[in-house]
Parts: structure tokens; sequence; C-alpha cells
């Protein structure tokens, strides 16, 4: 693991199988457990937008998964359910029970810890994630190969990724974009083996849309309409196949997170807030 000071705020959580996993939050206000997707930490998430959450009276509780930042990677081969009972661990721990919000393959995650432990988890946040990552790496192979290829050298997965994720309105040769590329490819060069985990599970990663139904709380899901990973009829049929769901789609990629953090971070609030039926998105429920 990467040398890194650690605040009053931070805590490791020490797995079955020996991985340790680092979290940081506070449980004063309404707790957000927030999963990153592939390769990202508890560093993902930039500034804006857990700061609007803080500021919208949501505490953010991050972490890093297993193998990436300071977390180790354990011992049991690598799975969606895996990771989702880190997550679940995580939850359990800081706040027992709350909200959670999946990012990408986060969200992937994020179902998997509702249907193996729905009694944590109070409502979902899905943001550009599908219910079948298995079709689409069939549907587009050549959009799939290079982030599923593990033998390819990892910072060409990092350039691919990165590529994704950048603000739309930051790419180019910038020096934004050029820092922001170099950031996730450090981290990824220096966390291969995690990184490589994620890529077999994420691989292996089995459909959703058959159980989702068994998703009891109210969930928001949330997609960027020109996501070049994801596209947003994914969402929508995530959200047609849930039981209680809303449906919104915000301008920006698959990094929506940076492109909308202000907008996103008041979205999320009040699907969080609101103590009834929230109906201030499309509602796919009872369809």
């Amino acid at each position: 693991m990467v040398s890194r000071k650690k605040t009053e705020k931070e805590k490791i959580i020490i797995r079955p199988d020996g991985a340790e996993i680092l979290t940081k939050g506070k449980t004063g206000g309404m707790p957000l457990l927030m999963i990153p997707g592939l390769g990202g930490d508890s560093e993902c998430w930039g500034g804006v937008f857990p700061r609007k959450l803080r500021e919208g009276g949501i505490d953010p509780l991050v972490y890093d998964p297993r193998g990436l930042g300071l977390s180790s990677c354990g011992s049991l081969e690598p799975s969606i359910s895996l990771y989702a009972a880190d997550a679940a661990a995580v939850l359990e721990d800081r706040a027992p029970g709350g909200a959670v919000l999946g990012w990408s393959m986060g969200a992937s995650v994020a179902i998997e810890l509702a249907l193996s432990r729905p009694d944590l988890v109070t409502r979902l946040v899905l943001c550009c994630g599908s219910g079948d990552h298995g079709m689409l790496v069939r549907r587009s192979p050549e959009v799939f190969r290079p982030i599923l290829d593990r033998e390819a050298p990892v910072a060409e997965l990092a350039s691919v990724l990165g590529s994704l994720l950048l603000p739309l309105n930051q790419r180019g040769n910038t020096p934004f974009s050029r820092a922001f590329l170099s950031v996730i490819r450090d981290s990824f060069v220096r966390h291969e083996e995690g990184i490589r985990s994620q890529q077999k599970a994420l691989a292996e990663c089995p459909p959703a849309m058959p159980r989702l139904q068994e998703v009891a709380v109210p969930v928001l899901v949330i997609m960027g309409d020109r996501d070049g990973l994801i596209p947003p009829r994914e969402g929508e049929k995530l959200a047609r196949a849930l039981r209680d769901s809303r449906f919104e789609i915000f301008p920006g990629g698959h990094g929506l997170i940076y492109e909308c953090s202000a907008e996103l971070a008041e979205r999320v609030c009040s699907f969080l807030s609101f103590p009834g039926r929230d109906t201030t998105s499309p509602s796919f429920a009872g369809e």
C-alpha cells in the first residue's frame, strides 16, 4: 500500500480474508455510502460533489476498495459480490443503515449490496450504470475490449478510462486534461493488482436485470446524455425493471460527477431528503 497519513476521520476495517479497507467519513448527518467505479478510490469524487452533498445535509461515506488507495487486496477471488460485502462492512461499521450511491461499476456493486443486505440500504442512487454488463460487452466489443483486457499494459487502460471520464468541455491537449489523465495513470500503475482484480470481477459480473424486482427501496437512476461507455438507454432499462424508481438524464458523459457536480449533488440531496414519494423526476414505479 502507498504510505499516506490518515486523518482523524479515517479508519481501517479488517475483512475476514485479511484485506484492510480504509474508510473516511462522519456520521453526524444523513449518511451516503459512495461506491466508485473501476479504478476509483476515496479520492475519485473530486471536491465539489462531496462538498455540495455536505451543504445539503448529507454526510458522504467514502472508502478505498480493496487493492486501491490505502486498502490491501486480501486473499479472496475478486467478484462483484465480494466488493458488495466490503461495502456492507463499511456501511455497517461507520453508519449502520443508510443510503448508497454507486457510480459505473460501483452501480453493480450497489445493486448487489441492496440485494444481499436489504437491512442496510434505505435508498439507492445508480449513476452511469448498467443492469447487464455482459450484454453491453457483446454489443460494443470495441468499446469494452481495452477496458477488460488484462494482458494490455495497465497504463493503456488508464488512458482509455481517463478519456471517458474527462469532462466533455475539457477534451483536447489542455493542461487540465494532461493533469487529469496523469493522476489516473499514476494511480493505476501503482495499484495494478487491484485494477486487475476489478477487471476480472467486471468481466464476470452477473446480470442484475432478473433480480431487480427484489430491490425494495426507492432508487434514483442517473445517466449522462453523451456517455460514451454506458448509453442512457441502459439507465432507462434499469429504472423500468425496478419496483420503485426515478429516472433522470443529465447533460454530460461518463464523468458526470465532474461535469454536473453541483446539480447532481442537489438532485441526490433532494431524493434522499424527501420523506415520502419523490415526484421531481420521471417515475417507473408499478410499470
